[in-house]
């Protein structure tokens, strides 16, 4: 499993916030619900939710950036609960919320369908979870499919394991837990000063890119891994004179029975 405190998360979460306060706005939060964010890394949902009147919960794997975001919350004379804990085994009875988030984060449980039967246990009769998902679209999903293929074919490991957007795929596991699915579909930029400068800050300070690195150098195959991703990015660069891309993405709304 990743350890999402290593490298410096805290640069992903800014090109990510504007996905987060998009969640929030299709939550359509009411004054004083209970919400929890799973995942919160460094609290851009959190933060937008407590800011519309939601009491927020947010729990995060990573004591580092449990740390990150209590401080982030904290500046902003937020009050919310900041936790560490696991997507698989959230630490909350049955029926505590009223909402439930999770930005980009419970996507990266290894089970997925143990992680979707946590977020609907912990929503009340008719709460209701918004879960936003990459859709296998895009110059960056090209460029992570690149790689994890690369890690697959060093370890052995399954490139994809369950297909978050895929929504008859979720809304059967979903349904096991008696829930229903539905999907909105946006999109998000991600930007830098070129192709090679937005590579060289994801290989130093994304969490995935630096423990995939240490696997694909141990076995020699990471200069050809990092040659195939710079000649994605350059092929799908959408401003020659800097860089930019666009990456769709899926929010996937479960609605517990009431």
């Amino acid at each position: 499993m990743t350890d999402w405190g290593v490298g410096r998360y805290e640069l992903t979460a800014a090109e990510l916030e504007p996905a987060a306060i998009a969640v929030v706005g299709l939550a359509g939060l009411a004054s004083g619900e209970r919400l929890l964010d799973v995942g919160c890394g460094t609290g851009n949902a959190a933060l937008a939710a407590a800011r519309a009147g939601a009491e927020v919960t947010a729990l995060d794997p990573s004591a580092r950036l449990v740390e990150v975001a209590r401080e982030r919350l904290a500046a902003a004379g937020v009050d919310a609960t900041v936790l560490v804990g696991d997507a698989q085994a959230l630490p909350f009875a049955d029926g505590s919320f009223d909402v439930v988030l999770s930005v980009f984060a419970v996507i990266f449980a290894p089970d997925a369908e143990r992680a979707i039967g946590e977020v609907v246990r912990v929503l009340r009769p008719g709460g209701r979870a918004l879960v936003s998902v990459w859709l296998p679209a895009g110059t960056i999903n090209t460029l992570m499919s690149a790689f994890r293929r690369a890690i697959a074919e060093v370890t052995g490991a399954p490139p994809q394991p369950f297909s978050w957007g895929d929504v008859e795929a979720v809304a059967a596991v979903a349904g096991r837990h008696g829930a229903t699915v539905v999907a909105h579909d946006r999109e998000l930029a991600f930007t830098g000063d070129s192709p090679e400068a937005y590579f060289a800050a994801q290989e130093e300070h994304h969490p995935l890119a630096i423990a995939g690195r240490s696997v694909l150098e141990g076995a020699g195959a990471y200069d050809a891994l990092r040659a195939e991703g710079l000649a994605i990015l350059r092929a799908g660069n959408e401003q020659p004179d800097g860089f930019r891309v666009t990456s769709p993405y899926r929010v996937l709304e479960l609605r517990a029975a009431g």
